[in-house]
C-alpha cells in the first residue's frame, strides 16, 4: 500500500467508510493515524474513518442535493433537491468546486480545470465525455428527464428516446477498434495486449472468460480450525452509518452475531445466544451465537458493525476484541477487479459467557434463521421496539 510505503502523504475520503469496511482493520487505522498522512474525510456523518481525519467536510445527503443517478439498467433518473442541507454541509459536488477554485487546477490551456458551477452544468460535461461511446448521454438534458420516469442510455441523436435493449442481433461493442481496453488476464491482472485481443476477437464478439479456481492463501488449521467468511444481511447497508438510524432496521438486526452449525455447537456443548469469541491472526470479535444452517467447519459474521454507535465510540486498542468483522480478515485482493479477498481466513472460536438463555441479535428471517431452540421472531422492528430505541413509548 503506497500510504504505507509513505509514497502517497494526502488522502481524500469520500463516500465510504475503510475504516470498518477494509480487511484487516487494526493495520487500516495504523495506516490513517500516521502522522505523514494528511487525512480528509468528506461524508454525512461522523463516521469511524472521519474520526481519524485531520480535517472532516461535511456533506449533504441526497435529499439535500440535485443530481442525476444512473441504475443497472442504464435508466438515469434525475434527483431534485428537496430540502437546503443542514449548517455548513453542502453537496459533494460544490464542496469538489470549491477545492478545485481554491487549489488553481487548470487545464492543458491555463483555464480552470472545472469550468461548472453547479450539477446540471456538471451534466453537460459528461454528456461530451460520453458522447460517441456505449453509454452516451449526448441526447438527454435536464429538461427530457424531468418529463418522465428516466431515459436509458446510450440516448443520442439516433437514438433520442433513449435505448431500451442493447446487444439486439448479436451486435457488441467489442469490436478491437473500438474497445478503449482489451481486458485483463484472470490471474496475474496483467492487461491484454491489442494484437492478443485481435487475435482472440476480430469479429468483436462477446467475450465470456472462465476463471480457474485459486485456493484460498490461508487454510485452516489445528490452531485456527474454522473458515470465516463475511458479508451482509438485509437489514442493513455497507457500515450502517444510515440504516442505524432507522429505528425498523436497527430493532431486526441491532447487534452483531457469529453463526455456526448445528453439528459443530454441538460437539463443543454451545447453545444459541453464547459469547463467543473468534480469532484469527490478524484480531478478536466478541459476538453471541446464532446456530444457523450454515455448514460445518465454517462461521459467518456480518461486517456492517463498527463503533460508531457504541457507548463511547472509540475504536478497539491492539489485541481488544472488537465487533467489526473486519478486524479479523486479510490483506489480500482479485488481480482483476482489485477488490479485497474477504471469505477466506482461517479462524478459532471460544466460549467466553453463557448466553443464559437471550438469543442472538440476528435476524430470523433470512439466512441466518436459528435451526435449534425457540427464538422470537424478527418482524422488521415492530412498533413498539422501535418507539423504544427513539425514546417514546409504544
Amino acid at each position: 500500500m503506497y500510504i504505507e510505503e509513505g509514497s502517497i502523504r494526502f488522502l481524500y475520503v469520500t463516500a465510504t467508510n475503510p475504516a470498518v469496511s477494509l480487511p484487516e482493520l487494526a493495520r487500516i487505522r495504523a495506516l490513517l493515524q500516521q502522522d505523514r498522512l494528511f487525512l480528509v474525510v468528506q461524508d454525512i456523518f461522523l463516521t469511524e474513518t472521519a474520526q481519524l481525519a485531520d480535517v472532516v467536510l461535511p456533506a449533504a445527503t441526497w435529499g439535500e442535493k440535485t443530481g442525476t443517478f444512473t441504475n443497472v439498467d442504464r435508466t438515469v433518473h434525475l434527483s431534485e433537491k428537496a430540502v437546503e442541507p443542514p449548517g455548513e454541509a453542502k453537496s459533494d459536488l460544490d464542496i469538489l468546486i470549491d477545492f478545485a477554485h481554491r487549489m488553481g487546477l487548470e487545464d492543458k490551456d491555463g483555464r480552470p480545470l472545472v469550468k461548472w458551477s453547479d450539477a446540471e452544468g456538471a451534466f453537460e460535461g459528461w454528456k461530451e465525455c460520453s458522447r460517441g461511446r456505449p453509454c452516451d448521454y449526448s441526447g438527454m438534458s435536464y429538461a427530457k428527464l424531468r418529463g418522465g420516469s428516466g431515459i436509458q442510455w446510450p440516448c443520442n441523436e439516433d437514438n433520442p428516446d433513449g435505448t431500451e435493449r442493447i446487444y439486439v442481433d448479436g451486435q457488441f461493442w467489442a469490436q478491437p477498434d473500438y474497445c478503449e481496453s482489451y481486458g485483463r488476464d484472470m490471474i496475474t491482472g496483467a492487461p491484454v495486449e491489442e494484437t492478443e485481443y485481435r487475435a482472440m476477437n476480430p469479429t468483436g464478439k462477446a467475450v465470456l472468460k472462465a476463471a480457474e479456481y485459486i485456493g484460498p492463501h490461508e487454510l485452516p488449521s489445528e490452531e485456527f480450525p474454522f473458515q470465516l467468511i463475511t458479508g451482509r444481511t438485509l437489514y442493513h447497508f455497507h457500515t450502517r452509518t444510515k440504516t442505524k438510524r432507522a429505528p425498523q432496521l436497527d430493532a431486526a438486526a441491532p447487534e452483531v452475531w457469529v453463526e455456526m452449525s448445528a453439528s459443530d455447537a454441538t460437539d463443543r456443548g454451545w447453545t444459541e445466544g453464547d459469547v463467543l469469541e473468534v480469532t484469527t491472526p490478524r484480531g478478536r470479535v466478541r459476538a453471541r451465537l446464532r446456530i444457523s444452517g450454515i455448514r460445518p467447519g465454517v462461521l459467518f459474521l456480518p461486517f456492517h458493525y463498527g463503533y460508531w454507535d457504541t457507548k463511547d465510540g472509540s475504536q478497539p486498542k491492539k489485541k481488544e476484541a472488537g465487533r467489526a468483522a473486519n478486524e479479523l480478515t486479510l490483506t489480500d485482493w482479485d488481480p482483476v477487479s482489485k477488490q479485497p479477498i474477504f471469505k477466506t481466513a482461517a479462524a478459532q472460536a471460544e466460549r467466553v459467557a453463557s448466553g443464559k438463555g437471550t438469543p442472538a441479535p440476528a435476524p430470523t428471517t433470512t439466512g441466518s434463521a436459528p435451526v435449534t431452540g425457540t427464538v422470537p421472531p424478527t418482524r422488521g422492528g415492530d412498533s413498539a421496539r422501535a418507539q423504544e430505541l427513539v425514546g417514546g413509548t409504544a
